[in-house]
């Protein structure tokens, strides 16, 4: 399989698991309210923004647990969301070096 394509496959399925608001605060154990100021500061974001309801796909989930794991251990949210932006920008870069 080409790179490309094996990164293609895997942001595909990470695009396509879609999950609401109250189960992702169930399954990060993040209280909606929080998940909400979040999602308002830019930090994640919701597959349909124009939507009432608040959904997140996989990529997002990995995120928002990346992010609650950094400020348990200290960072400011603001601090652990730059954080994780870098280890995912990282994580691209490392991907496009892969060959298969």
């Amino acid at each position: 399989m080409e790179k490309n394509s094996l990164k293609n496959s895997y942001d595909n399925f990470l695009s396509k698991v879609i999950v609401g608001i109250g189960e992702v605060s169930e399954m990060t154990k993040i209280p909606v309210r929080k998940l909400r100021y979040w999602e308002e500061k830019g930090i994640i974001k919701t597959v349909d923004p124009q939507s009432k309801s608040r959904q997140f796909d996989l990529a997002n989930i990995k995120k928002i647990i990346l992010i609650q794991e950094l400020i348990d251990d200290g960072y400011s949210l603001d601090g652990a969301s730059k954080k994780v932006e870098e280890r995912i920008s990282k994580i691209g870069s490392l991907m496009t070096l892969i060959e298969i």
